[in-house]
C-alpha cells in the first residue's frame, strides 16, 4: 500500500502545535477593502455555497514584495468584494513548511481559519460573517493552556505541547473542538513523550466556551484518536491500494483504532451497547459475498464509530 500525501494532509497528520496563540476575544467587524493585486482565492477555502473564500498572495507576488504574506483576506468571491483582513494569518500560495485551511459550517456563515506552521496551527480563528463584514474570535489560547495543564500534571513539570485540532459544526452556531497534543513530534528517543486530549464546544453567539475539558492520554490512545478524528474520505482519496484485499486490511486496522477510541471516550454503559452492535455488525461483514462489499461495509461502520467520539 502506497500513501500519497498532499502538503495539507501531511501537515495535519503530523500537526502538533506549540504555542497556539488564540485568545478568546472578539475582534471588531473587519472593514471592507479594495481587492488586492497579486492575490488569489486559495484552494479549498471556498464556502459550501461558493460565495466566500480566503485571498492569499501568489508566490510570484510575494517574491516581489515579501510583506504581502502579512495580510490575508476574507472575500465575497461572487461579488468580487473583500470583506476585510484576517488577523494573525500570514501565508502566501505554496509556502514551504506552512499551510492554510478553512473549515466551513454548512450554512456558509461561520468558519474556522487555521494557519499552519511546520507541525501544526500557528493560529486558529472563528469567523462569523454578516453579509458585508465579519467578526473574528480567536480561541486557541484556552486550548493550549488546558492541554499544557494536563501534560504538566503528567510530567510534574512545566510542559508545552504541539497541538493538532479538529472541528465540527452544529446547527446552533456552536463549534465542537477536539485537539490532541504531545511534546515530541519527531519522536526523539531521548525525550520522554507526553500526550493530552482537549474536548470543548465554543458558542459563537455567546463568544465563550460552553464545554471545555483536557486530560492526559497514552500513546496508544493518541494514535487511536488521531484515526478517529481524521477524515476517512480524505484518507481514502490520498491512498492507492494494490487490490481490494489490501484495502480491506487497511480499513480493518482503521476500524479497530476507531473502535478503541470509542471505548476510551464513551461512558461504560454506552460502550457496552456499542460492543453488542459491533459483534452483530461483524457477523454481517463476515457474511458479505465479496471483498468489495466488505470494504463498503467497513467504510460505513468506521464513519458511524467516528461520530461517537464527537
Amino acid at each position: 500500500m502506497v500513501t500519497i500525501h498532499s502538503v495539507r494532509y501531511a501537515a495535519r497528520m503530523l500537526a502538533f502545535l506549540f504555542g497556539l496563540s488564540l485568545n478568546v476575544a472578539l475582534a471588531e467587524p473587519a472593514a471592507a477593502v479594495d481587492w488586492p493585486d497579486g492575490y488569489v482565492v486559495y484552494e479549498n477555502t471556498a464556502s459550501p455555497d461558493g460565495r466566500y473564500g480566503v485571498l492569499v498572495p501568489t508566490m510570484e507576488a510575494w517574491e516581489k514584495d515579501e510583506s504581502l504574506s502579512e495580510a490575508n483576506y476574507l472575500a465575497d468571491v461572487k461579488n468580487h468584494r473583500v470583506l476585510g483582513e484576517i488577523d494573525k494569518v500570514e501565508y502566501f500560495e505554496h509556502q514551504n513548511h506552512r499551510g492554510l485551511a478553512v473549515c466551513w459550517a454548512p450554512q456558509s456563515n461561520i468558519c474556522v481559519v487555521e494557519n499552519d506552521g511546520r507541525y501544526g496551527a500557528d493560529s486558529i480563528s472563528v469567523l462569523e460573517i454578516n453579509d458585508s463584514s465579519f467578526a473574528q474570535t480567536e480561541i486557541g489560547d484556552r486550548i493550549q493552556k488546558s492541554l499544557d495543564g494536563a501534560m504538566k500534571k503528567q510530567a510534574h513539570t512545566e510542559m508545552g505541547g504541539y497541538v493538532s485540532p479538529y472541528f465540527r459544526f452544529g446547527t446552533d452556531r456552536k463549534v465542537r473542538v477536539r485537539a490532541l497534543s504531545q511534546n515530541n513530534p519527531k519522536q526523539f528517543d531521548d525525550v520522554k513523550t507526553y500526550y493530552a486530549l482537549f474536548e470543548g464546544t465554543f458558542d459563537v453567539g455567546a463568544k465563550k466556551w460552553s464545554v471545555m475539558d483536557a486530560r492526559s492520554i497514552t500513546a496508544e490512545q493518541d494514535d487511536a484518536l488521531t484515526t478517529a478524528y481524521s477524515d476517512l474520505e480524505q484518507d481514502l482519496e490520498h491512498t492507492i491500494y494494490q487490490n481490494e484485499e489490501d484495502k480491506a486490511e487497511s480499513l480493518d486496522k482503521k476500524m479497530n483504532k476507531v473502535y478503541s477510541a470509542a471505548q476510551f471516550i464513551l461512558p461504560p454503559a454506552r460502550f457496552t451497547e456499542v460492543k453488542k452492535e459491533q459483534i452483530e455488525w461483524l457477523k454481517k461483514r463476515n457474511a458479505a459475498p465479496s471483498t468489495e462489499e466488505k470494504c463498503k461495509l467497513m467504510e460505513a461502520r468506521i464513519k458511524a464509530l467516528q461520530e461517537l467520539v464527537w
